[in-house]
C-alpha cells in the first residue's frame, strides 16, 4: 500500500515543478537486495527518483518544514534519519542500514553519498559509509538542464520552503536519470576505493 500511495504522491508532486523526467537504462533500476547511490544537487532528486520507485530514505534529521515531511513518511516506511553531530548516531545508522539491506520485505535504500548538495557540475568525493554495509549497488546519475530551472538548493541563502518555492515558479525542471549496472565490492577493495569507483562511473555517466 506504502508503494501504490507513494508513487501517486510524488508523481504529483513533481508535476507541481513541471518535471520532465527522462529515465534511460531502467533494466538497471535498483532491485531489493541493495543500495542506490546517486549525486547529489536538490532535495528534490528524492522525487525525481521516487517518481520511477519508491525508495527507504537515509538522511540527517531537520527541523520545520523538512522535519514534517521526513515524520509523515517515517508513519508508513522504514526510513533512517539521524544527526550528523553525534557519533553514536552513526553507529546505529550503520547496524540498521545493514539489518535493512539483508531484509529481502524491504525497499532498496538511496543515499546520497556527498552528504550536501552540488550544483550539478561535478560529483564531489563519496563518503565511505554506504559502501561498507555490504551487498550491491546501484548507481544512478542525475543530470539537470539548467536552461529552464536551476535545481540546485543552495541552503545557505534559501530556506526550503523558498527554494520549492522557487521551483514551482521555474518555467520546468528537465532532468536526465541513468541507471547504471550494479557494482559490488572487489576482492582486495577497500571500501573508500569502491566508494571512488562508484563515484567515478556516476560521474562519467552524467
Amino acid at each position: 500500500l506504502y508503494e501504490r500511495v507513494a508513487l501517486t504522491v510524488f508523481r504529483c508532486f513533481s508535476r507541481s515543478f513541471s518535471a520532465c523526467i527522462n529515465f534511460h537504462d531502467r533494466e538497471n533500476m535498483p532491485k531489493t537486495d541493495g543500495i542506490c547511490v546517486a549525486n547529489h544537487t536538490s532535495p528534490i532528486d528524492v522525487v525525481i527518483l521516487s517518481v520511477d520507485r519508491p525508495y527507504a530514505l537515509v538522511g540527517q534529521s531537520h527541523p520545520g518544514f523538512m522535519g514534517i515531511f521526513q515524520r509523515s513518511l517515517s508513519r508508513g516506511a522504514a526510513h533512517i534519519w539521524f544527526q550528523r553531530s553525534q557519533a553514536k548516531d552513526r553507529l546505529e545508522v550503520a547496524r540498521r542500514l545493514r539489518e535493512h539491506v539483508e531484509d529481502p520485505e524491504k525497499m532498496p535504500i538511496l543515499i546520497f553519498p556527498e552528504g550536501t548538495c552540488i550544483n550539478n557540475t561535478s560529483v564531489m568525493q563519496f563518503k565511505k559509509g554506504s559502501f561498507e554495509v555490504g551487498g550491491k549497488i546501484y548507481p544512478v546519475a542525475i543530470k539537470y538542464d539548467s536552461k529552464f530551472g536551476d535545481a540546485f538548493w543552495n541552503s545557505s541563502r534559501y530556506s526550503i520552503v523558498t527554494y520549492l518555492l522557487m521551483m514551482m515558479t521555474s518555467w520546468a525542471i528537465v532532468v536526465d536519470v541513468w541507471y547504471l549496472p550494479p557494482m559490488e565490492m572487489g576482492k582486495d577493495e577497500t571500501s573508500i576505493e569502491f566508494a571512488e569507483r562508484v563515484k567515478h562511473e556516476i560521474a562519467k555517466k552524467g
